[in-house]
């Protein structure tokens, strides 16, 4: 029921679609007019891939000269890669439509990535612009922006869509951990799961979490890695080429959803604090921003800026070697000089460069040069520097 973005600009030769579950791959992907479908999903259909990947070849060979191929969550069978290689070498004609959720298997198991063959495109969980006329700020902060919660939120079935979120995070443990094998100790990786949540927007401390756990510093490393590459989290990396103040080098860690955060706290059921709303509304904001960068090509960098006397910024957009913007989020609707802080310490250090502030307010201000912006005017602002 949700118009994507990728819809009309999806490659049109072969290509890899990631994203997490639930993002609407398969949906998106099923518009193909394809000659051939592979449900690795399925087990059935899966295990005879596994057993047997030159199944897919004598498949493949059988078809016509030219047209889609789909397969689906191609990581669970990664040697099928070799063969999508060697077909579009003797069938050109042939274009490969592929998607999976993880890549970490994909690259730890060496696999075949096609060598620059295909192209990349990540599908992220729908965007304020998607959303359209049912966008509303408060729930996606509490919910996310999946678009089965949506569907099931807009047909009033809030209890459902609570359910669903826990047993998505359920799914998430069960499937994508021990199934495939990338932890041998899933409770410890629950523990770990638990407090990297409870620390989310903010910079990681793999030495405190560590300890926290119970878990080996260099394994408390490995699990943030594979949340990276099951694409159920992101970390932003600390803005490093200040030449006047001795920059924190630690990354931001954010969740890639709201509402699937807050299923691993368990608070769905509860309203959020003052504070965990300012955390969630910043990592909707680098949510967004990160989104839109990948649909649009913007080729921005993203950064978070903060020195060891704590002043800090929580976006810095970057093209090439060019500081585009500055951005503080705040979670408030009226806004005073002490939020300024932040931006004016980065203004000092780097004049001349556009600040903003994103927050709920209903209409733009202005302060000492600094803008402060709905987030939808931040973000049309932000595609037009």
């Amino acid at each position: 029921m949700f118009k994507r973005y990728l819809a009309n600009k999806l490659p049109q030769a072969s290509f890899l679609l990631f994203g997490p579950r639930q993002v609407g791959k398969s949906t998106l992907l099923s518009a193909l007019k394809t000659i051939l479908t592979v449900d690795l999903l399925d087990p059935e259909i899966g295990l005879s891939y596994s057993k047997d990947p030159s199944l897919l070849e004598r498949q493949l060979a059988s078809l016509p000269a030219s047209g889609w191929v789909f397969i689906d969550e191609v990581q669970r069978v990664p040697k099928l890669l070799d063969v999508v290689q060697q077909t579009l070498e003797k069938k050109p004609g042939l274009k490969f439509a592929l998607s999976g959720s993880s890549a970490r298997k994909l690259r730890h198991g060496a696999a075949n990535l096609l060598g620059g063959r295909a192209l990349y495109r990540t599908l992220h969980p729908l965007t304020s612009l998607e959303l359209g006329s049912h966008f509303d700020l408060s729930v996606v902060l509490n919910y996310g922006s999946l678009p089965k919660i949506w569907t099931l939120l807009l047909n009033k079935q809030t209890d459902l869509a609570r359910d669903f979120l826990r047993s998505y995070v359920t799914t998430y443990i069960r499937e994508e951990i021990k199934a495939e094998a990338l932890v041998r100790n899933l409770q410890g990786f629950q523990n770990f799961l638990d407090i990297a949540a409870a620390n989310f927007s903010g910079q990681i401390n793999f030495l405190d979490i560590s300890r926290q756990c119970s878990i080996a510093y260099a394994t408390v490393r490995e699990y943030y890695s594979i949340l990276e590459d099951t694409l159920v989290a992101f970390m932003l990396p600390p803005y490093l080429k200040s030449a006047r103040k001795r920059m924190s080098h630690a990354p931001k860690f954010y969740f890639f959803d709201n509402g699937v955060l807050r299923a691993i706290l368990g608070t769905l059921k509860a309203p959020p604090s003052p504070l965990e709303l300012g955390r969630l509304f910043e990592q909707w904001i680098i949510q967004e921003v990160a989104r839109r960068n990948a649909y649009d090509e913007q080729d921005w960098k993203l950064s978070f800026w903060r020195t060891s006397h704590g002043a800090e910024v929580d976006l810095i957009i970057e093209r090439g070697d060019k500081i585009l913007a500055a951005v503080e989020c705040k979670h408030k609707k009226t806004i005073a000089r002490a939020d300024l802080s932040g931006l004016q310490a980065f203004q000092e250090a780097y004049p001349g460069i556009p600040m903003f502030i994103v927050s709920p307010v209903n209409l733009p201000q202005k302060i000492d040069q600094i803008l402060i912006l709905p987030p939808d005017q931040l973000f049309d602002t932000l595609n037009k520097l």
